[in-house]
């Protein structure tokens, strides 16, 4: 059986860095691919950084890089690339939505967090079945630069790194 490779361009967010580069996924999606256990890395190539207070500025460019998956805060596909239905980076389930607050180290998002059931803000954090949670309709927020604010159609929050959540009244 062939394994049919992939390349997506991703972003990462940590919290004091912006690091984007190509990732090959191999039959696997790109929330599938962050919520599995058995790599706890993430490897990308014609990878870039750049620091949250002057994310414009690459700092490094490199051939090669690896990043923890346990340092990531988020992770999404920047907005330019269009993905047809057939190869999205994310499953599709029907779930109930609910507007969110996050508070994740140097940032804040606002989004729509999707869960099969009514929401539970204790368990959302307390025991996560998956370490990457999906987010739509994502507004980010940088601390270190609130000038700046990142607007995307999906991200991957790591929810063992959020701090604060909340449901937005509204």
């Amino acid at each position: 059986m062939e394994v049919q490779s992939t390349s997506y361009s991703v972003v990462i967010l940590t919290a004091y860095h912006s690091i984007s580069g190509e990732l090959s996924l191999h039959d696997q999606r790109f929330s599938d691919f962050l919520n599995d256990r058995r790599d706890t890395t993430v490897n990308l190539r014609d990878a870039q950084v750049a620091r949250l207070v002057e994310p414009g500025k690459v700092l490094q460019r490199h051939s090669e890089a690896s990043i923890a998956k346990a340092c990531i805060l988020l992770a999404f596909e920047p907005r330019q690339q269009a993905i047809s239905a057939a190869g999205r980076l994310y499953g599709f389930v029907k779930k109930q939505t609910h507007e969110v607050f996050l508070v994740l180290d140097n940032m804040e998002v606002r989004g729509t967090l999707h869960t099969t059931g009514p929401l539970d803000l204790r368990r959302t954090l307390a025991t996560a079945g998956e370490s990457f949670l999906p987010l739509t309709k994502a507004v980010i927020r940088l601390c270190t630069n609130d000038r700046y604010l990142i607007e995307q159609d999906a991200v991957m929050v790591n929810a063992h790194l959020i701090r604060y959540i909340a449901k937005i009244e509204l």
